[in-house]
């Protein structure tokens, strides 16, 4: 009886937790939305450009915030190329890491250990 009842307020715990983490989420799509439409509507600076891709990036492992991340990549490729560039590289060696080994992208070994079904 004792296990069920911990069983179920385990249950209750990663519920709420999940809750907060879509509300996070959706928090982030509608602060991050204008934040990208105006950047990408006009022409914005390497520095803003980087600054805003150092939030999104945090934050591309759902799915609407990646479509965000990737609308400024698009938008800013051809005039800041080593910034998108550095940053599609963190995207591919944080959130992709078998792509990235096939694009040749160096994965330090600590970043490896961390994605290991033996450290889940």
């Amino acid at each position: 009886m004792a296990t069920k009842r911990a069983s179920q307020n385990l249950n209750g715990i990663l519920s709420k937790i999940a809750k907060k983490l879509a509300n996070l989420h959706n928090e982030a799509v509608a602060t991050y939305t204008p934040l990208v439409n105006d950047i990408c509507n006009r022409k914005a600076t390497e520095y803003e450009v980087d600054y805003l891709l150092t939030y999104l990036i945090d934050f591309v492992n759902e799915k609407r915030m990646l479509k965000l991340f990737k609308k400024v990549c698009r938008a800013y490729l051809d005039t800041y190329p080593d910034i998108i560039g550095y940053y599609i590289i963190e995207y591919y060696k944080n959130y992709d890491i078998e792509k990235a080994k096939a694009l040749g992208i160096e994965i330090p070994s600590y970043m490896e250990d961390e994605n290991t079904d033996e450290n889940l």
